[in-house]
């Protein structure tokens, strides 16, 4: 897959999901080492790139605008590791929710440096770029990558997803509140370590994954709920109405996977009418970024 930068400067950042998420080991550093499937959504942030002097980030949610925003962030060390001397300017316009669990600040970072790589001349190789790229954010990988993708380690280790992706159509719901990634793990770490088998002294490591992996299966679920019991009641009213429902990522959206579009709209507007959610999507799944030919 190619990444393609239209003469425009605009770029579609896709949501993401996952199709199952097993955390396999506690690292050395306190981060968590997974066993997950990444795959697209056809919702977007859009940003707007140009040359310019300096790296100035533009959002139409005033909070996200400027050096706080991860776009600003990977962009500058970008910049000062290449030495670079032109900046760039970005517009973002923001649709994709919080504290999700659909990587939205990671797939417009993503989205940046694509485009910055192609911008500055700088050439680099997508392996180079997600080298660059994980330590800022474990989803920004799988959005540099440009497929949908079997993911382990910290979200560095891809491969191209092996299988087809499920039929028919999607809600995303996403409960009024959302969830922090690091309360998730730390809830997991309190609750759940039952889950992990101690080897030796201080190490947290889940047996050798299975060879097939179901869809839906994620073990953050559980501890996700904890915080945010709304998130049960979410997905006990899409299993009533759905072939299938589980939880994004570390939460707080959950994904109803559908046989119709109607049946996923009115799946959408009971979540909404009821109150549980805030936000939702009715749409599909896409095994190839929107920037990716």
């Amino acid at each position: 897959m190619i990444f393609h930068m239209p003469e425009s400067g605009r770029l579609l950042a896709p949501a993401k999901i996952n199709l199952h998420l097993h955390v396999t080991e506690m690292l050395d550093d306190g981060r968590h080492a997974l066993d997950t499937s990444f795959v697209y959504v056809d919702v977007y942030d859009v940003l707007t790139l140009r040359l310019s002097k300096e790296i100035t980030v533009e959002c139409n949610i005033d909070a996200l605008s400027g050096h706080k925003n991860l776009v600003f962030q990977v962009l500058f060390a970008l910049q000062k590791k290449y030495q670079v001397n032109q900046g760039l300017h970005v517009k973002i316009e923001k649709n994709l929710p919080h504290e999700a669990g659909l990587g939205g600040g990671s797939s417009d970072a993503a989205s940046a440096l694509l485009a910055a790589n192609v911008l500055w001349d700088l050439h680099l190789t997508t392996e180079a770029l997600i080298a660059f790229a994980t330590p800022f954010g474990a989803d920004i990988p799988c959005f540099l990558f440009g497929q949908a993708s079997l993911a382990k380690g910290v979200g560095e280790d891809l491969s191209v997803y092996p299988e087809s992706l499920p039929n028919g159509y999607i809600c995303l719901a996403k409960p009024k509140k959302g969830l922090s990634t690091r309360d998730v793990f730390h809830q997991f770490d309190r609750s759940q370590d039952f889950l992990l088998t101690k080897q030796k002294p201080g190490d947290k490591v889940r047996p050798a994954s299975r060879a097939y992996t179901p869809i839906g299966s994620n073990d953050l679920e559980g501890s996700a709920a904890t915080l945010l019991p709304m998130i049960s009641s979410v997905l006990s009213n899409m299993r009533l109405s759905s072939k299938q429902a589980w939880m994004s990522g570390s939460g707080s959206t959950c994904i109803g996977l559908c046989s119709s579009k109607l049946e996923a709209t009115q799946l959408a507007d009971h979540l909404q009418h009821e109150g549980l959610v805030s936000w939702t999507h009715v749409g599909q799944l896409l095994k190839t970024h929107p920037s990716f030919v």
